[in-house]
């Protein structure tokens, strides 16, 4: 099955998200997704505060493309206690089989999320989060620093605890226009491994016609001070051997909050 959405992968996600919130108890403080994982959640900055994340990221494919984002700026703002603005901005390098670097403003990202059900710290939390992403200098785009396609996506997060773990769950839709869209789920499971350190492990699956991928990653958030933590991520995608699949993927950076 490729064209429509593996239907029973979202029920598997929803369905651990719901049994979390039936089992939840006290514990650690509600996880949150985001960076350095792919998969999203409904937390927001808060009214006025800002929540800047400085990271350099990158990728390898099976076809030998390499790519990397330094610095990769995602800046969000809190406009009220449950929207967030979202401003993503990368400088990307990309390295084709056998060709030298090329480098340029990469694919910029700008999204609203809005946070239509509170539970509050012990209970769940839902919402949705657009965002709209284009490669935004024809230049970039010729070097093929940066999409050449213009996407919408079109998310629900949800988050929850179970005792001292923390779940997260994204499900949307991604419409390319002029291209093939996708159906995206993911889920974080987060428990803390240490005294001012979370793990997290994600899944995270994108669905197209004739193409299917799940990435398996592995992040770590850890609180240097109260207003900055260090991020963490690697991972590899599993499924079909097509040229676009990521045989490696990482994100390091800071998490600045103010």
């Amino acid at each position: 099955m490729r064209e429509r959405f593996h239907s029973s992968k979202v029920a598997a996600l929803i369905g651990s998200v719901a049994l979390a919130a039936a089992l939840g108890a006290s514990g650690l403080s509600l996880a949150q997704g985001g960076p350095p994982m792919v998969t999203d959640d409904p937390g927001t900055p808060g009214d006025g505060h800002w929540e800047i994340n400085l990271a350099i990221t990158g990728d390898r494919t099976r076809s030998g493309r390499h790519e990397v984002s330094a610095p990769d700026a995602d800046i969000n703002y809190g406009l009220g206690d449950r929207i967030q603005l979202k401003l993503d901005v990368p400088w990307t390098f990309a390295r084709e089989t056998g060709a030298g670097w090329t480098s340029g403003l990469g694919t910029g990202n700008v999204g609203v999320k809005w946070r239509f059900i509170d539970g509050g710290e012990d209970g769940t939390s839902v919402s949705t989060y657009p965002q709209y992403m284009s490669g935004w200098l024809a230049s970039s785009r010729a070097r093929g620093v940066a999409s050449s396609d213009r996407e919408f996506f079109v998310p629900f997060e949800v988050s929850t605890k179970a005792g001292d773990w923390g779940l997260d769950a994204e499900v949307g839709r991604n419409f390319v226009r002029g291209g093939i869209g996708e159906w995206v789920a993911g889920g974080i499971v987060a428990h803390a491994c240490g005294t001012d350190t979370e793990c997290l492990l994600e899944v995270h699956e994108t669905s197209a016609p004739h193409d299917s991928h799940a990435l398996v990653n592995l992040g770590l958030r850890w609180k240097l001070s109260e207003s900055l933590n260090l991020l963490a991520s690697a991972g590899r995608e599993f499924g079909p051997h097509t040229d676009a699949q990521q045989t490696f993927a990482f994100y390091l950076g800071l998490q600045i909050l103010r």
